[in-house]
């Protein structure tokens, strides 16, 4: 038994109850709320087409990457990546972008664009690759989900992590 601040007897088995209610609260506010920051309103969406008429797929949105592949080339264990894919809404209405995830948590996209994207313009999504505990060859997907057709666009990063051990010194 131990004993509270007031003298009163206290259980093992609450403690470790109010430590096991603690860490869950806590782990809650770690986790990415970026997503409310989002500014978009109804009036800023137009649904042109639905599953019952034919459109011009001229009047949808189409999100086009530069460069939907990056290469990172080789890097040494512990190094980290940062890297911008940068694109355009080539459509004929406003893009959104819904969601940003990546295959492994090695790889954290946090920099997107929330708010509206009108035809012709143009915006990135900021990653960071960490190659710490990794070795040899990567491949990493990051999953873009927008109001497009269809509707997730697949970028990729790779390369190849040598651990400090492989790593021929400069002289």
């Amino acid at each position: 038994m131990l004993i509270d601040r007031t003298g009163q007897a206290v259980s093992k088995q609450s403690w470790i109850m109010l430590l096991l209610v603690l860490v869950l609260t806590q782990s809650c506010w770690i986790t990415d709320h970026s997503e409310r920051d989002t500014e978009v309103t109804t009036d800023a969406i137009s649904f042109p087409a639905s599953g019952y008429e034919k459109v011009d797929p001229s009047d949808l949105p189409k999100i086009v990457f530069e460069k939907p592949n990056f290469d990172m080339g080789t890097i040494v264990q512990g190094t980290k990546v940062d890297h911008s894919y940068t694109f355009r809404n080539d459509g004929g209405s406003v893009l959104v972008l819904t969601d940003v995830r990546s295959s492994c948590g090695c790889t954290v996209s946090k920099d997107w664009p929330k708010n509206p994207i009108a035809p012709g313009e143009s915006g990135h999504i900021a990653v960071t690759y960490d190659s710490e505990g990794r070795s040899g060859r990567q491949d990493r997907t990051i999953t873009v989900v927008a109001n497009t057709t269809p509707p997730s666009t697949v970028l990729t990063l790779s390369g190849e992590v040598v651990g400090p051990a492989n790593v021929t010194p400069v002289e």
